[in-house]
């Protein structure tokens, strides 16, 4: 298990060092607000005037999860403690970590947690999954804490994962000193990083059918869970996610909701009128935007100078239809950014250049274009065609 653990470390190290998630043009270039921390750049999409809905949190953020697109915000990198919203990490890496069915005995220092609780004994056994069902379900403290030990070795050595994953997924704001929630220095988010979390936890299949799972019985008929996301059974396409609250954090929630192939995540923080502010948000998503095919299969197409090969020409184009979650109505625009030629050999489905999309003006991302046709390597070097051209 140390073995596992230290190894999933050692990716995270190399996401965090490399390759972070949230790409360098949706992420920090200035901070012009005075809050912690840095923050994207305007984005003319993000509904962002505070007033016109009303939302009493302190912080909040409804997040189009496909793109990350940031659709409203209030105060959204406000670093504020976040509860036991922190299980959406704890559980994440769970079940990244490891396998569903592996069985894990429950030691006592784990048992003995202040707060929300499923009342686990030392020496019960229980699986992953339902410990995953515990923390998330129930918000039991005691769950979160045999993950953590079970996963890192030591409840230590967990919360530097979960540093280690935000810091992969390109969060600057997020710092953890626990994995249930529980008030600690150090211990805070933002409602935008927490938006980032939850839409990184919901690409795990584990992770989202649990946390959209309104009921169930575990450990052999012992323990019946109840979501306390109400919204799960209220809200039309409601998928999940997790409450939280402390009274020093207030009452935090992260839901998330699917409709018409648009899934949307909405966070607050300290909130004392959550459920109705995420029925408003939500719904002022999926008022606002529509799932679209911008480009069917082999409408967008180029045409390059080949170099050194059998072929003078190489043809390009986008091999699948292209699909967008954009603001309904929006005008669509398209740029092609190719080079002045390409070199032998290509492959068929080489990506040989990209077509840039824009609606309203508004940079929303790449559509790759590959090539129709292989090209191999000429069967005369380049002197030699010169030459016999003349």
């Amino acid at each position: 298990m140390k073995i596992r653990a230290a190894a999933f470390a050692f990716i995270l190290v190399c996401f965090a060092l490399f390759a972070p998630v949230i790409p360098q043009d949706a992420r920090t270039r200035a901070n012009v607000s005075g809050e912690a921390g840095a923050f994207p750049e305007y984005d003319p999409f993000c509904f962002d005037d505070t007033d016109a809905l009303c939302v009493s949190a302190s912080t909040a953020v409804l997040m189009e999860a496909e793109s990350g697109r940031v659709i409203y915000s209030k105060s959204p990198h406000k670093r504020l403690p976040m509860a036991s919203t922190t299980k959406i990490m704890t559980s994440l890496l769970a079940c990244e970590i490891l396998p569903p069915d592996r069985v894990v005995t429950v030691t006592k220092d784990t048992t003995d947690i202040e707060g929300s609780s499923v009342y686990l004994t030392e020496g019960e056994t229980l699986t992953v999954r339902e410990l995953v069902y515990c923390a998330m379900l129930r918000s039991g403290n005691d769950a979160a804490q045999t993950l953590a030990k079970a996963c890192g070795g030591s409840v230590e050595n967990f919360v530097s994962l979960m540093n280690l994953r935000a810091r992969a997924l390109g969060l600057e704001n997020t710092r953890f000193a626990n994995p249930s929630g529980l008030p600690a220095e150090g211990h805070y988010t933002t409602a935008y990083d927490l938006a980032a979390i939850a839409c990184a936890a919901l690409k795990n299949e584990e992770f989202a059918k649990i946390a959209g799972t309104l009921r169930i019985t575990v450990c052999g008929g012992k323990r019946t869970l109840i979501n306390r996301n109400k919204l799960i059974s209220l809200y039309d396409g409601m998928t999940g996610v997790k409450t939280g609250y402390t009274p020093e954090a207030g009452h935090c929630l992260v839901t998330s909701a699917t409709r018409n192939g648009v899934t949307l995540v909405a966070v607050t923080l300290n909130d004392s009128d959550q459920w109705t502010n995420h029925r408003k948000m939500l719904d002022y998503g999926f008022e606002t935007l529509e799932r679209i095919c911008v480009s069917g299969a082999g409408t967008l197409k180029a045409e390059l100078d080949a170099v050194g090969g059998d072929r003078e020409k190489a043809a390009a184009q986008n091999a699948e239809d292209v699909y967008f979650v954009l603001p309904k109505g929006a005008e669509i625009t398209f740029i092609h950014e190719k080079p002045r030629m390409i070199y032998a050999p290509v492959e068929r489905g080489d990506i040989l250049c990209r077509v840039r999309v824009y609606a309203d003006g508004c940079y929303v991302g790449d559509i790759p274009l590959r090539a129709e046709y292989g090209i191999g390597y000429a069967k005369t070097n380049l002197f030699e065609r010169l030459i016999n051209r003349k």
